[in-house]
């Protein structure tokens, strides 16, 4: 990615995270981490580049499933940690960010493990994800 691309991109992350972990209010919150799809996308239209296409899907589908339970009578009913999924999602979309910002990013395992965190908190606000995460089946 251009050098010019890249600074607009890790401006923008780090401007939403500051934001997210500044606010109180998980709409709030879900608002600014909007940001991680919405920059890779207008990235997208200048360079094309395959892990920011990754990062586009992973985020948009982690705010679609946000956005989704929170707004579902039926998933406010269940035991879902509110706290604990918007904590997470803070340190991951940091994560994110701090990924991004390094001089070289080739690590397509570290990039992997910060989208796999993203992708465990879309679903842990499933149904079946809360199911499995009460269980104890996995941990943020």
């Amino acid at each position: 990615m251009r050098k010019g691309l890249q600074r607009r991109l890790t401006e923008e992350y780090r401007y939403a995270v500051t934001r997210m972990q500044q606010e109180s209010q998980p709409v709030r919150k879900l608002f600014y981490f909007s940001v991680f799809f919405a920059e890779a996308q207008r990235i997208l239209n200048f360079k094309w580049n395959r892990d920011l296409t990754l990062i586009y899907v992973v985020a948009f589908h982690t705010h679609t499933q946000i956005n989704a339970a929170m707004q579902s009578p039926v998933l406010m009913q269940l035991p879902i940690d509110w706290t604990a999924i918007f904590d997470n999602l803070t340190l991951a979309a940091s994560d994110l960010a701090a990924y991004l910002e390094k001089a070289k990013n080739d690590s397509s395992e570290e990039l992997c493990q910060i989208l796999g965190r993203l992708a465990e908190i879309s679903y842990v606000v499933s149904g079946n994800g809360t199911y499995l995460y009460g269980k104890g089946s996995f941990k943020f």
